[in-house]
């Protein structure tokens, strides 16, 4: 019995063993997104709102992993909505990210942002890599920004950014709960309420110019 205990957490380990290749991956594929997203767009070339969004909001749905974020997000209201309501969400869900984020990472464009280190999940094909936010000004102290990324096959996603220490998926989370509740309560599709919400946010930042 003991070998066979000893013999399956072998193969336990195993599974869940991370190559230094897949580590290396890992960060070139971070690298590539902040690269992509931050420093190609948020640049001195592009000064405007509507000449960021478009290459911006390509970038944030080619690699953010809106289904799995949305499920998260969503909690147990995830389970009774419709395929058209679980579309029409991360639709807005999306939009509402590319706004939020251009407004974030405008802020970064005369900052380097270098990936320094990854790490293996608690769960397979799951990692965290951490990517430090260098100010060009002396006085300027430097601020960690981590990404969860998942592994899909033979590609990767972005799955959460935490900006020191907070966590993007979580505070919408713990946002949207109340909100989620609030249409359950008043006969309405929870789902379908707060994309309601989202969507008069979305409306909202598209008017704004402080992006």
């Amino acid at each position: 019995m003991k070998k066979f205990l000893a013999i399956f957490s072998m193969l336990i380990m195993f599974s869940f063993s991370v190559s230094a290749d897949d580590l290396s991956n890992v960060k070139k594929y971070t690298q590539n997104v902040i690269d992509d997203a931050i420093v190609k767009i948020f640049n001195k070339d592009l000064q405007t709102t509507a000449e960021r969004i478009p290459p911006f909001r390509k970038v944030i749905n080619a690699n953010l992993n809106f289904d799995f974020i949305s499920n998260f997000v969503l909690g147990v209201y995830a389970r009774d909505m419709t395929p058209e309501q679980k579309d029409k969400f991360i639709k807005e869900f999306a939009e509402l990210n590319v706004y939020t984020f251009a407004k974030k990472f405008a802020s970064y464009s005369d900052q380097k942002i270098q990936v320094t280190d990854a790490t293996q999940g608690k769960k397979e094909g799951q990692y965290f890599v951490s990517s430090k936010v260098i100010s060009n000004n002396p006085g300027d102290k430097d601020f960690i920004v981590d990404w969860r990324i998942m592994k899909v096959d033979d590609s990767y996603k972005v799955i959460d950014v935490i900006i020191e220490g907070v966590s993007m998926a979580m505070s919408y989370k713990n946002e949207y709960a109340p909100i989620l509740k609030t249409g359950s309560e008043e006969g309405k599709s929870p789902v379908e309420y707060l994309t309601e919400k989202i969507q008069d946010k979305v409306v909202k930042l598209k008017l704004s110019d402080d992006v």
